[in-house]
């Protein structure tokens, strides 16, 4: 079964520009990890200062928790961590829940 998630980003002012030209040459090694724990797609859309990314994957917790000890990963959160805004407990996602899906089946992969 396939999740369908969902979640949103801040960004600093003025770093919109830097957060696209980043996003146009991301690691290759990251993108490896993303296709060896078995990510389907992501996406991120810009509103402003806020992003929306939206992700496919069997098992999305077991690959955030994977993708937290990935070596790529960790160098391309240091790399970005100028431009993302943290909360207060250092956390920049927060994820949206689901209200609709066309089309609405019988497999609820969203949670």
């Amino acid at each position: 079964m396939i999740e369908r998630k969902a979640f949103k980003l801040r960004i600093r002012e003025g770093t919109q520009d830097e957060y696209v030209r980043r996003h146009k040459a991301v690691y290759e090694d990251l993108l490896q990890a993303f296709q060896d724990l078995g990510i389907k797609t992501y996406s991120i859309f810009m509103d402003g200062h806020t992003l929306y990314a939206y992700m496919e994957v069997a098992d999305f917790d077991a690959v955030m928790k994977a993708l937290d000890e990935d070596p790529a990963n960790i160098r391309w959160q240091k790399y970005m961590a100028d431009i993302l805004i943290a909360d207060a407990d250092g956390k920049t996602m927060e994820l949206l829940p689901e209200v609709f899906h066309f089309p609405n089946s019988e497999d609820k992969g969203c949670s």
